[in-house]
Parts: C-alpha cells; sequence; structure tokens
C-alpha cells in the first residue's frame, strides 16, 4: 500500500508514503494497524484457551489420597498411656500393751541383781539372769535397763572389793553365758563354770543356782 495517498482514520492527515505513518499523529498505516491488531487478538485468545484447558485439566485430576500426598507416611499421634499414681500407706507399728494380768507374771518372774554385784552396774541396777555358785565363788549375770549383760564373780566367804571381785561385760552363748577378760575366758552354762586361758583350761567347776 505504500505509494498511495491514505487519509488517517484518527487525525485526517495525509499518509506520508516514505514513512508508512501519518504526518501529523504517527499512527500505523491502517494494513499494518490491523495486522497488528490481528496478532493481539490471536496471541489472547491462545491465552485464554491454555488457562481454559488447564483449569479444566486441574478439575479433571482425580484427588490423591492423603496417605499418597507425599514422600512420608501419613502418622497417627500414639494415645498416651494413663498414668495412675499409687500411694502406698505404710501401717505404722502399734506397740502391744501388755495386760495387767502379764505384767504381774513378768515382773514377779524377774529377781533384782543382788546389791554386791548391783553396785558394780552401770547405773547401780539391774536384772539377775543367773545367781550361782561353785566351790570357790559366786557367779551372777545381770542385765541392765538398756538390755547390756554383765558377769560378776567373787570369791566366796569374802567381802566384794576390787581384789576378790571381777565384772565383765558378757553375752548370750547357747544355754549360757560368755565373758572374755584378755587372754581369759568365762563361760557360764550347762551347770558348769569354765575359765580357760587361750587353750588351757585353767578351772572347771560345778555351778550351782541359788
Amino acid at each position: 500500500m505504500a505509494g498511495f495517498p491514505w487519509t488517517c482514520a484518527q487525525c485526517g492527515a495525509v499518509n506520508d508514503p516514505a514513512a508508512r505513518r501519518c504526518a501529523t499523529c504517527a499512527n500505523l498505516a491502517p494494513g499494518r494497524a490491523r495486522a497488528r491488531a490481528l496478532w493481539v487478538l490471536l496471541a489472547l485468545m491462545l491465552v485464554a484457551g491454555a488457562a481454559v484447558a488447564g483449569v479444566l485439566l486441574f478439575a479433571g485430576r482425580p484427588k490423591p489420597s492423603p496417605a499418597a500426598s507425599g514422600p512420608f507416611p501419613q502418622y497417627t499421634t500414639p494415645a498416651l498411656p494413663t498414668t495412675k499414681t499409687v500411694v502406698t500407706t505404710a501401717n505404722p507399728y502399734t506397740p502391744v500393751t501388755p495386760s495387767p494380768t502379764t505384767t504381774t507374771s513378768s515382773t514377779a518372774a524377774e529377781k533384782p541383781c543382788p546389791d554386791d554385784a548391783a553396785r558394780y552396774l552401770p547405773g547401780g541396777t539391774g536384772t539377775a539372769l543367773l545367781v550361782a555358785q561353785t566351790g570357790k565363788s559366786l557367779v551372777t549375770v545381770c542385765r541392765t535397763p538398756d538390755g547390756r549383760i554383765f558377769y560378776d564373780g567373787q570369791a566366796r566367804g569374802q567381802a566384794a572389793s576390787d581384789d576378790t571381785h571381777i565384772v565383765l561385760p558378757a553375752q548370750a552363748s547357747g544355754d549360757g553365758f560368755v565373758a572374755a577378760n584378755g587372754d581369759y575366758t568365762y563361760q557360764v552354762g550347762g551347770g558348769r563354770l569354765i575359765v580357760t586361758a587361750g587353750s588351757e583350761v585353767l578351772s572347771d567347776e560345778a555351778l550351782t543356782e541359788r
């Protein structure tokens, strides 16, 4: 269409054949304007068609199950077990209070430690567990109120003194008692008083309870 005069549809100016544009408003020539409009319309139609196709394609796809929606399996939070706190209360020990009959019988069965032996005991008093004699000695075994046991030996026919008397811590042994004084051991039981020094027996006397 170049070389032919044409009038600009917008401003009415005569065309410039060399520039293919209106001399006044510089619009494109009618042929080129129509061609550009067609290309723009075609591009818009293609974009719209692609958008519609995409929407239809996305809407037609089946929704994946939750388990297959990712590379990891579906995690279910486990139910926590219920914890019960059990409080155990121990039964307190209740001391048994002896009946008046039992107390009277027990007291009547206990004998106080003889005065000659008791005065050498811690506290000066105790309960006699054994009061006996041999041909040479008086033997007394007493228990103090705090539970300790003592052996008391005294020469017969003589007043108790540091020279004629000995008191030693003792302990129960079999059916009797045993006390030690260094290498010397005094063993009372089975109706005998046996005094040893190491493995040597110094005396073995019959013991008679008083």
